[in-house]
């Protein structure tokens, strides 16, 4: 049955107006109403373009370049730092890349003019691996430079405009012969708390660690009196981090034997017997290949490294890679209150490799790591598949499902293979990410995201 309602019939204005009045309403309700909140892993739209930011440093035709490291500095600048120019070892040139961000991620048109700066070493492959704050606005990039075979450790030192910083090599730049040509490079650079620079990496098939003065000479009251020291801790070694300890001594991390590598040094360099009985802690995961790339200190004085796991041997060949993270006590016995073993790996697609490449540690003691998703060649040089990949762990070590509904958010920029290699944390503990990005216009860019912490 119809019912019916006499008094309301036939009165098509009295119906136009209700509607109006309705329709009135719903839109005011709609506007005042708050957008929905992002929530923890979701990309800042406030940051560059709807969270995410590329580079591309406009050579004729196009080159790659991909960021390798990423600073946030004290001020809430972002600088990323890596390879501008050919891919190839063997093909070159390639030059150190630089480009300087607003905390927005707008490029700084106070740095170099347009925010970007390439240098050279020479006709040669050069590349950017690690950036630092140097003091008074300036920054500190270190690489190598020669080739990947054939290399020298490479450093520039930069103005807060941009340029060379002379009162540095002479010219902004110092190059650094370790073994005769066979293969040096930086990984990791720090200042000491007297201004001095820390760098570590390869020496050939070795590690080293090094102290330069603050002029780029190296710091004779170091090692064996000419500022270096190589260490042989097996096979395929090399260290990518070295810090300053409040003692004076330092912590390395590195890998070596296919195991994630941690090293003690007293203040002159030699190795820290009292730390693990010979100054090194070298940790496995599953009796596979290992690879570490991320190094961060944890509240309490704990250490954290994250990189690749579960690998195949050689490396090179495409297996169940998985993203592994280690947390060590202070004196570099495993954390068991990280994962009841002090070893997590987390693994995003069970038929393709995924890899960490950075690691922070939030003001809660939460532990984010960076790096790439879905990657169907191992360690390329550059991406070739893949999103950029970001992974969220609780102190415990369980994922935080608070980010990103279950611990793991991946960012896609272009459609093409995506890569973060740096990672950074803002005051609010928002992360920020950095690597490259892929797209059909104009090949492999810097890459920047940001994502709501």
């Amino acid at each position: 049955m119809t019912r019916r309602f006499p008094l309301f019939e036939d009165r098509p204005t009295w119906r136009a107006h209700v509607a109006a009045v309705s329709a009135l309403a719903v839109g005011l309700m709609m506007a005042l109403a708050p957008s929905a909140a992002a929530a923890p892993g979701d990309l800042d739209t406030g940051f560059g373009t709807s969270g995410k930011v590329t580079t591309d440093f406009g050579a004729t035709p196009s080159e790659p370049e991909v960021g390798n490291d990423l600073l946030r500095t004290s001020n809430g600048s972002l600088f990323v730092a890596g390879r501008q120019g050919f891919g190839t070892p063997g093909v070159g040139p390639s030059d150190f890349g630089v480009a300087k961000y607003t905390s927005s991620g707008a490029l700084d048109t106070g740095f170099s003019g347009d925010g970007k700066v390439t240098t050279g070493f020479g006709d040669t492959l050069s590349m950017a691996r690690s950036v630092i704050e140097a003091g008074n606005g300036k920054i500190l990039v270190g690489g190598f430079t020669g080739g990947e075979q054939i290399a020298d450790l490479a450093l520039a030192k930069y103005n807060s405009d941009g340029t060379l910083d002379t009162s540095f090599g002479g010219d902004g730049k110092v190059t650094t012969d370790l073994t005769g040509g066979l293969g040096d490079g930086i990984r990791g650079l720090s200042l000491t708390s007297g201004g001095k620079i820390l760098a570590a990496g390869a020496a050939g098939a070795d590690s080293f660690i090094a102290r330069y003065n603050s002029d780029g000479t190296l710091d004779t009251g170091f090692g064996g009196g000419d500022g270096i020291v190589i260490t042989d801790f097996g096979t395929g070694d090399h260290l990518f981090a070295l810090e300053e300890l409040s003692t004076g001594k330092m912590i390395a991390a590195g890998s070596a034997n296919s195991d994630f590598l941690l090293v003690r040094y007293n203040s002159d360099g030699s190795l820290d017997t009292s730390f693990s009985g010979d100054g090194i802690v070298t940790t496995d995961f599953n009796g596979l290949s290992d690879l570490a790339f991320g190094f961060a200190q944890a509240p309490g004085g704990d250490y954290v490294i994250a990189g690749a796991v579960d690998a195949p041997e050689p490396f090179g060949i495409a297996g169940p890679i998985k993203s592994g993270v280690v947390r060590y006590n202070s004196d570099g016995s495993l954390d068991t209150g990280f994962s009841g073993d002090g070893k997590v790996t987390t693994d995003v697609h069970t038929l393709l490799a995924d890899e960490a490449r950075d690691v922070a540690v939030d003001s809660d003691g939460k532990i984010v790591i960076a790096g790439l998703a879905g990657e169907s060649v191992v360690f390329p040089v550059d991406p070739v598949d893949g999103d950029a990949l970001v992974v969220r762990y609780n102190s415990n070590g369980t994922l935080d499902t608070g980010f990103s509904g279950d611990g793991i958010a991946t960012v896609d920029f272009s459609g093409g293979a995506d890569v973060a290699r740096g990672i950074a944390l803002t005051g609010s503990d928002d992360i920020v990410i950095a690597g490259g990005a892929t797209s059909s216009g104009t090949g492999l860019d810097f890459a920047l995201a940001k994502l709501q912490g």
